[in-house]
């Protein structure tokens, strides 16, 4: 063949491009460039607020293309948005779509829309659990009992209440995302795969913390109820993390890598952050949490978590003692980290010693407690109903994102908010759901004749679930976890992971894997 030939053999052979090529060609070719020139050289200021907005949108669109090996879109985005909440925690709380009263939170609506096809899907299963009536049972009451009524009257202020109960999606979402990932032969898969980029991103984040106030400055923000709040830089949620990472590496160690410098990596990353957290956050929860963690771990049989969770906590105060005794200046959240200001911190949990403003907090509980339960005890009607949603349960003012006053509206006490918000009615199905889920965690944990390994690492998995859910739910009668959608979120999601699995383990609900596909759980 000569070189003529071979030219117009080669010209013949090409093709002319399609529409979507000349399009992604416009696009990233001339379209994205001319406007990364006009905003970076003609309006720099605009391009810096778009870029950060554009980042943001990345991060979503791969969390919800990573969130689930192979599952459909409405699984995604359950998982992605759960995710969300548990990274990104009061940030991503606050991200809303909508405008005026017709405003609705990112998470949970993407949650209420995957149900919508969800529930349908699953139903048959579900329908034989008695943990998703009593869900449903107090998603449907309270609001149609109180948000009508409530809604004219306080507006904004009673959607933002009531998403203490919509919170509860997640737990049947939980449920659900379970009951089809079994019948699909992949639910381990998915799980697996959402828990790893729960602890890697979470951890990773939790990093993050010293340098918060600059990641809030030059972070995106969205107007949330109150104020406007930056989605970067909260770390709510990261000290829980923190520990069920810490908790993970011995329940269901099977979920870190098997190489052997990845594991050490991840060891490296768990170490520093729990250290980080104990550091930062100065929590008397969190003292207790860990104090108490040996002994639970122990319990469930793991003896060799025992000695190393153990060991580290002398070490962790040996270190803060050699700290006090250089003189060594590390800033916590409430004052320098020093042994000293751990115990006395720990001790102010009686409300008489210790620190001062430790002290002054317990004392300040006690009163929102008292005024709550006073307006629950009104009448007959808000005994057995509540109060409603709308009305602050707290008349006190706590300093917010750049120094705008925000009300405090709950008692910081998750059952008295239940109780006086939604009265002995949805106090009964909102305990029944909770202390439900870990009864169910607490006997899988616990099932004769199951090894470790078998059903999926179902006790691992349950085991860890009780000792999260029983941290979440201690902090909660100091703190107002369950009023915080991120922490709701991440106990009403392994709530219903949980407990799903173990009605399949445990032979209450039969599934049967789909047509050419494997048996899950």
């Amino acid at each position: 063949m000569n070189t003529m030939t071979m030219w117009r053999s080669r010209v013949a052979a090409l093709t002319w491009p399609s529409w979507s090529d000349v399009g992604l060609f416009a696009l990233f070719g001339l379209v994205l460039p001319a406007l990364c020139f006009y905003f970076l050289v003609g309006s720099p200021f605009v391009g810096l607020v778009v870029l950060r907005y554009a980042l943001l949108v990345l991060v979503l669109l791969a969390g919800f293309s990573f969130a689930a090996p192979d599952a459909p879109w409405y699984v995604r985005m359950v998982l992605s948005v759960t995710l969300g909440q548990l990274v990104l925690n009061y940030g991503f709380t606050n991200i809303v779509v909508g405008a005026g009263a017709a405003k609705i939170t990112l998470a949970e609506g993407a949650c209420l829309l995957a149900l919508v096809i969800l529930l349908p899907m699953t139903y048959r299963w579900l329908s034989k659990t008695p943990a998703f009536w009593l869900a449903m049972a107090a998603l449907i009451l309270p609001p149609a009992y109180h948000l009508y009524r409530d809604f004219f009257e306080y507006r904004m202020a009673a959607l933002r209440d009531v998403l203490t109960v919509v919170d509860i999606v997640f737990f049947v979402a939980g449920m659900a995302v379970v009951a089809l990932g079994v019948h699909r032969g992949v639910w381990l898969a998915w799980r697996d795969r959402f828990l790893r980029i729960w602890f890697v991103a979470g951890g990773l984040y939790c990093l993050t913390w010293p340098i918060s106030p600059w990641i809030k400055a030059i972070s995106p923000s969205f107007s949330s109820y109150q104020q406007a709040v930056p989605v970067l830089g909260a770390h709510v949620t990261s000290p829980y993390t923190a520990i069920a990472v810490l908790v993970a590496w011995f329940a269901i160690p099977h979920v870190f890598p098997r190489r052997t410098w990845v594991r050490t990596l991840w060891i490296a990353l768990v170490l520093v952050e729990t250290i980080l957290v104990v550091v930062m956050a100065q929590s008397r929860n969190l003292y207790l949490i860990i104090l108490c963690l040996p002994v639970v771990l122990g319990f469930f049989g793991y003896k060799r978590a025992f000695s190393a969770v153990a060991a580290g906590m002398v070490a962790l105060v040996m270190v803060l003692a050699l700290v006090e005794t250089l003189n060594i200046k590390i800033p916590g959240r409430i004052s320098d980290v020093t042994l000293s200001a751990v115990v006395d911190r720990f001790l102010s949990i009686s409300g008489k010693h210790g620190d001062e403003y430790g002290a002054t907090g317990v004392q300040q509980r006690m009163v929102w407690w008292a005024s709550s339960l006073d307006m629950w005890r009104a009448s007959p009607d808000r005994m057995v109903f509540g109060v409603g949603y709308g009305p602050a349960l707290t008349n006190f003012m706590s300093p917010g994102e750049n120094g705008e006053g925000v009300v405090v509206r709950e008692p910081h006490n998750s059952f008295i908010s239940s109780l006086v918000r939604g009265g002995i009615v949805y106090f009964g199905l909102w305990g029944a759901v909770v202390l439900g889920s870990m009864r169910r965690a607490w006997l899988g944990a616990r099932l004769p004749g199951l090894g470790e390994d078998d059903a999926g690492h179902f006790k691992g998995f349950a085991a860890w679930g009780f000792i999260l859910m029983g941290m979440l739910l201690l902090t909660s009668l100091s703190e107002p976890n369950f009023e915080s959608p991120s922490i709701a979120a991440m106990f009403y999601i392994v709530a219903g992971m949980v407990s799903m699995e173990y009605y399949i383990v445990t032979r209450r609900v039969e599934i049967r894997p789909g047509a050419g596909r494997a048996t899950g759980v």
